[in-house]
């Protein structure tokens, strides 16, 4: 089923952990998808994969909750280059917003995980979709 995902990226000490998680829409929720990757290259890549539509603030979700996504037709949309040249120069900072994508299937999630995760240095996600 499409469904709406968000997408994490937060630098940890040994590598930059992806992490896209579907939004609350009132069905059961499915384990997130996750990628260790180790530099900001894999991180583009990624992120050109997935095509994110729109940024939103990590405090937003936080007060309303993953289901204030379902709004998307409110969202600004944010051309793909501008939110990767913004989420590769947040790597270094907290990060403060996440993105969110358009509606996409749990195996397109993991595939764009996967293809470029195998193609460069990175783990690859597992059939769970979980990468070391």
């Amino acid at each position: 089923m499409k469904r709406l995902w968000y997408v994490d990226i937060q630098r940890r000490e040994d590598a930059i952990a992806i992490r896209v998680l579907n939004v609350f829409d009132g069905c059961e929720a499915e384990e997130p998808v996750e990628a260790r990757v180790r530099n900001a290259a894999d991180v583009e890549a990624i992120l050109r994969a997935l095509k994110p539509m729109a940024f939103i603030s990590r405090r937003h979700m936080e007060v309303n909750g993953l289901g204030s996504l379902l709004r998307i037709a409110s969202l600004p949309r944010t051309p793909i280059g501008v939110i990767v040249e913004r989420a590769l120069a947040a790597l270094d900072s907290p990060p403060s917003s996440v993105m969110v994508t358009s509606f996409l299937t749990r195996e397109e999630i993991s595939r764009c995980l996967r293809r470029n995760a195998q193609s460069r240095s990175s783990p690859a996600p597992d059939e769970r979709g979980r990468a070391e």
